[in-house]
């Protein structure tokens, strides 16, 4: 049975006003029991999310609600649907009613520790940063505005940003391991370790393609270029496409 936590009912948070700043901030602190394989999820909309595996079947869950006033930062919910084996946190902006304009001010910045084995399915940032670090199992990031780096993960690893970085950065590359990367207006690069086996197939409509593995990069006769080859006898599926972006490979 899962368990329905909104912020506003719990006594576990603080709220204190950043005098310099004319700030108010609301912070949160919970360990909860975890599947060592669950499923995690995180959609944020103003804000920063990190996450990071350990050797526990828990979640440690930190987050930071920061507003420019107590009146935007009462509209800020977080909401955490949870049980043993599934686990999703969303932000929810409340509505300043019909004669209100704008959105307000406001963002919340995470920081979640979870099993090294568990899924993350979606984390999610609309404008901020997504670091992931040191996950065994699969992961998928989006991010609208905001850099993607991923360190560390040695199951299937999917990313996409609109107007940000990729960056991928794997300790090795398993042999049926599915890498994949796009971007609109962003750079992707990936740095893997020299002796890694991998099938390689990466496009760029306006960037440029490099690589440190002798890769050829086929220029397109107007516009557009390809970067795709198989090295050390394949191993890993690697797959990276950005519209107005430069892709790179570099070894670890």
């Amino acid at each position: 049975m899962k368990t329905l936590i909104y912020t506003s009912a719990l006594v576990a948070f603080s709220v204190m006003g950043t005098v310099s700043h004319a700030e108010e901030t609301k912070s949160f602190s919970q360990i909860y029991d975890f599947s060592a394989t669950g499923s995690v999820s995180v959609e944020n909309i103003n804000g920063s999310i990190d996450v990071s595996g350990w050797d526990k079947d828990e979640i440690a869950l930190e987050y930071v609600i920061t507003a420019d006033n107590e009146k935007d930062l009462e509209r800020i919910e977080v909401v955490i649907d949870h049980s043993d084996k599934d686990f999703d946190v969303e932000v929810d902006f409340k509505s300043r009613g019909m004669f209100s304009w704008g959105s307000g001010s406001g963002e919340v910045d995470f920081v979640l520790r979870v099993p090294n084995k568990a899924k993350l399915n979606s984390i999610d940032s609309v404008n901020g940063a997504i670091t992931i670090k040191n996950m065994r199992s699969d992961v998928q990031a989006d991010a609208v505005n905001g850099q993607i780096t991923i360190e560390g993960s040695s199951g299937d690893v999917s990313a996409d940003t609109v107007n940000g970085q990729i960056v991928i950065k794997m300790d090795r590359l398993g042999s049926s391991q599915r890498v994949k990367a796009d971007s609109v207006n962003g750079d992707i690069t990936l740095y893997a370790p020299a002796d890694s086996s991998f099938k390689l197939s990466s496009e760029t409509l306006n960037g440029d393609l490099s690589n440190e593995f002798g890769i050829e990069v086929d220029e397109g006769e107007y516009v557009g270029a390809d970067m795709n080859g198989t090295y050390n006898g394949g191993g890993a599926n690697l797959s990276f496409d950005t519209v107005n972006g430069d892709i790179e490979l570099r070894k670890n």
